[in-house]
């Protein structure tokens, strides 16, 4: 669904659904990203700022393959929709001067020659009916302070055994470093589409789980987790159809992918016309 009140949302939703394992297929293209001499002085100037500016700091700062977003489409067929996207190689360094701190000049260098790597990431649905997030801490690059879905990047180490990218693995990897979570308590881990934060540009694969735990004891598991420090915090909200906007509007600081994956979240369970009036109500809140 696209009309005027969608099209001014934080994000862009790229596609919406319940996929299975079986149900997602990823594709490579070994091509590397189109680019231009003036974009990589760009990214290089960004990176030695950004390097040094992280300097004696909390925040962690370094280069490392990545996956960036080609194409995608839902192929139908006799058993169900198939999400099928094709990645190519990109790296965190050409995130950092593309994507994070060369967002504004999209128009001049053009979407497909930034990094655009797929994020990864995940709403956590606990035993008390509550929806789980993160508010991320100092240490991270971008978006530090905000409540954000937890994941990560798709990487090339994230193959299954017959050499395909493995996206369910990935944001299992990412669930079990951030919270301590293994991949067995990850019950109906489904992909429920693709949305594009209008912010940075990325585009980003959205996942749900359930928990047979509460939030209380997600939040325990968190403080063992090895990179507990990704985030300040944990913060639920109720899942229940009145309880997204008024959460999105008075949670502080929220990033645009948490954002889209509350909204995703709504569309599949109440409806487009949920999701237009939560829209609305949105944009009449928002600053």
């Amino acid at each position: 669904m696209t009309d005027f009140v969608t099209s001014r949302l934080p994000v862009v939703i790229l596609a919406c659904g319940r996929f299975s394992p079986a149900q997602v297929r990823i594709e490579e293209d070994s091509a590397s990203r189109p680019t231009t001499d003036a974009l990589e002085a760009a990214i290089a100037r960004e990176w030695n700022r950004q390097v040094e500016s992280a300097r004696g700091t909390e925040r962690v700062l370094f280069d490392g393959a990545l996956l960036r977003y080609v194409r995608h489409a839902i192929v139908p067929g006799a058993d169900g929709d198939t999400f099928v996207m094709t990645v190519g190689p990109t790296c965190y360094r050409d995130f950092v001067g593309t994507n994070l701190y060369n967002k504004h000049r999209l128009e001049e260098f053009g979407w497909e020659r930034f990094a655009n790597p797929v994020g990864t990431t995940a709403t956590l649905l606990t035993r008390d009916g509550r929806i789980s997030y993160g508010r991320r801490s100092t240490r991270v690059s971008y978006h530090a302070g905000h409540v954000h879905t937890f994941g990560g990047a798709l990487e090339p180490a994230d193959r299954a055994a017959d050499g395909t990218i493995d996206v369910f693995a990935s944001v299992a990897r990412e669930l079990e470093e951030e919270l301590g979570l293994r991949r067995d308590e990850l019950h109906d881990l489904v992909c429920v589409g693709m949305i594009r934060d209008r912010e940075i540009h990325q585009p980003e694969m959205l996942f749900e789980a359930r928990l047979e735990m509460t939030a209380e004891e997600l939040r325990r598991r968190w403080q063992q987790a090895e990179a507990k420090d990704e985030h300040d915090d944990l913060v639920s909200l109720s899942d229940a159809p009145d309880a997204i906007v008024s959460f999105i509007t008075s949670c502080g600081p929220i990033a645009p992918v948490a954002v889209g994956a509350l909204l995703v979240h709504g569309r599949l369970n109440w409806g487009d016309d949920w999701l237009r009036r939560a829209a609305e109500m949105l944009l009449s809140r928002l600053p």
